[in-house]
């Protein structure tokens, strides 16, 4: 068998890259905003009516963009020495059985932000004038980038250990 990485590996190792770096920029932008929201209030006197709103908004995208690129990089919180005093073959199992709890909580994120994103979209924020449900679209963006990052690491992670395994079943 080949070393060499599956171009759906590469696609969504550059894809993570691009998640990563976005959510990076939404942090920047966030601290700077949140700078200087505090630096007119406190000094200049008058604080800006759309920095809340928009501090709000940022601080969902970035989370939830975090989060699914979190899942492809295995970076996020898990206790691993828990898991480590298991044999590999349970370990396999308890992964999976994680796994699967992922997709089915992305697929419940998924399914109720379309109908959330549908439901909001009258309402209006008051400070940044845009449709409050184009907010939400951070939702099922994040929830299909979770989706197919756990349904490929999974595959991934089953099919190196079948391979460590010799093959066996």
């Amino acid at each position: 068998m080949t070393t060499k990485p599956h171009w759906m590996i590469r696609f969504l190792d550059r894809l993570e890259r691009v998640v990563t770096a976005v959510t990076a920029g939404i942090l920047g932008l966030l601290a700077c905003v949140v700078g200087w929201q505090v630096f007119a209030r406190y000094v200049l006197r008058s604080g800006q009516f759309w920095a809340e709103e928009f501090c709000l908004v940022a601080m969902m995208w970035a989370a939830l963009l975090g989060a699914a690129a979190c899942l492809w990089t295995d970076s996020h919180v898990r206790v691993t020495i828990i898991l480590s005093l298991f044999p590999a073959k349970l370990r396999m199992w308890i992964l999976t059985l994680t796994d699967a709890i992922v997709l089915w909580f992305t697929f419940v994120i998924f399914k109720e932000s379309l109908f959330l994103i549908e439901r909001t979209m009258g309402g209006q924020m008051s400070a940044l004038r845009i449709p409050i449900g184009t907010t939400y679209y951070v939702l099922p963006l994040s929830a299909f980038l979770m989706f197919l990052f756990t349904v490929v690491r999974a595959v991934k992670r089953v099919a190196s250990h079948e391979q460590d395994a010799g093959g066996e079943r």
